[in-house]
């Protein structure tokens, strides 16, 4: 029997037909073109070829695949998004300048930067930060399946960074962790902007106990931050910690930060940690590199 008329699709198919269906209006006739010109919004998963072959499956069966191949929840999980697009389209019916057409304007933006929706954000000054905050920390705007491709919360760090509101640090600090890249090198870029604020804030939560994610995740952040003997304390002080050194991913964050000691004191305390019974091995490996490193440069 013809495979065109029991066409086989894998996981990333259905993905496909999911995000045609949220971001395409269920065409394939507007998606193609949109991937032919390398859009904003394109996945690296779908294929050019494989839309073109979904699309001619579609045409030589006369019927919408995402009707007959998605799951329910899939289907379900398509109209939450797609009512998420007519409730940013909705405000469009306000007053123009509005707030709420700012953050529309924000997420439903097309462009790489998009530098006007950011000042027009950033002119509503305070008022904004509240739902920036609500922006960065909403779940459904890192999917690429919901408006804003999973781009919205790297634009709410961008405006909340500008802004300078000290409320957004615990928020920024919160949205950490999101196994995006891209995502996280934003909020970390915007806390370094608040500067001594921030850092007291992240040194505060790698030093707390008992231990959790939120040690580790600010160990990530202060390990970006600029030189500061502060933080280079700090991480010193997890290593010398019983309670802090003993999970060993945050040891290794706080020796790799330990690098940049400068003060002799601060350094032999370093390297005598390599006398530690309760040091791993590995954290004691990651000393010796930086014990050569410094005597590479003391000889350069």
């Amino acid at each position: 029997m013809n495979d065109i008329h029991h066409p086989m699709l894998d996981t990333v198919d259905l993905e496909a037909l999911m995000h045609r269906d949220v971001h395409f209006g269920g065409s394939f006739s507007v998606m193609i073109p949109y991937y032919e010109g390398e859009g904003i919004g394109i996945m690296p998963d779908f294929e050019l070829h494989r839309l073109y072959e979904l699309k001619l499956v579609e045409d030589e069966l006369q019927q919408d695949l995402s009707e007959t191949m998605l799951p329910d929840h899939a289907k379900a999980e398509v109209e939450a998004a797609k009512q998420i697009y007519l409730d940013l389209r909705n405000v469009y019916e306000e007053k123009k300048g509005t707030l709420a057409e700012c953050m529309s304007d924000l997420i439903l933006s097309e462009d790489e930067i998009p530098h006007a929706e950011i000042s027009a954000l950033v002119a509503h000054k305070q008022d904004a930060v509240l739902p920036l905050i609500d922006l960065l920390l909403a779940d459904k705007f890192y999917d690429p399946l919901y408006p804003g491709y999973g781009r919205a919360p790297i634009l709410a760090a961008q405006c909340l960074e500008k802004l300078n509101d000290e409320r957004a640090i615990p928020a920024l600090f919160q949205a950490l962790g999101q196994d995006n890249f891209f995502t996280d090198e934003s909020i970390i870029h915007a806390l370094i902007s608040f500067g001594e604020n921030a850092k007291s804030f992240l040194i505060d939560r790698l030093l707390q106990q008992p231990v959790s994610k939120d040690n580790e995740r600010a160990a990530i952040a202060l390990t970006s931050f600029p030189h500061d003997p502060d933080i280079g304390r700090a991480f010193l002080h997890v290593l010398t910690d019983d309670v802090l050194s003993g999970s060993k991913t945050l040891a290794l964050y706080a020796a790799c930060g330990c690098s940049d000691l400068t003060q002799e004191e601060h350094k032999e305390a370093f390297l005598g940690l390599l006398q530690s019974n309760s040091l791993h091995n590995e954290i004691k490996k990651e000393i010796e590199l930086i014990s050569l490193v410094w005597k590479k440069h003391n000889h350069s």
